[in-house]
């Protein structure tokens, strides 16, 4: 029995690759966002963030400091890009070096060179799921 238990403990660290991260995430429909925070929270993040535009992100950095940022690309007033270049212009080095992965539901390799034009770590296709959030999002 106490091999279950060392074996169960071991398959927990390995599908909780996030660990102790602080996570915002950024969306404008909050049906979206609650379901992103509960996947993370499956995947083991211990503080979950939540914006629902790029400027309400800009303060939500400022105050939290997450490790990682998921954003969604299209939103009104600010979108992703803008968020992003705003980050990336920041006189805080940490706000310049913050991993931000978009989540869009078009994803080409247009859409990814403009991310990775604008300083996004990645793009995920929405709806994001687990897998490809625990495989790709960079863990900090």
């Amino acid at each position: 029995m106490a091999n279950r238990s060392a074996e169960g403990a071991a398959a927990q660290e390995t599908e909780t690759p996030f660990g102790a991260l602080s996570v915002l995430v950024v969306e404008d429909e909050s049906f979206t966002r609650m379901v992103l925070a509960k996947m993370l929270g499956t995947l083991g993040v211990q503080a979950v963030h939540q914006a629902a535009d790029g400027e309400s992100a800009l303060a939500a950095v400022a105050a939290h400091a997450p490790d990682l940022v998921l954003c969604d690309v299209e939103m009104q007033p600010m979108d992703g890009f803008g968020f992003v270049r705003a980050l990336r212009a920041s006189p805080e080095s940490r706000s310049r070096s913050l991993p931000v992965v978009f989540m869009s539901g078009r994803v080409d390799s247009d859409r990814e060179a403009a991310a990775r034009a604008s300083g996004a770590a990645l793009v995920l296709a929405k709806p994001v799921t687990r897998p490809a959030c625990a495989s790709r999002c960079p863990m900090g």
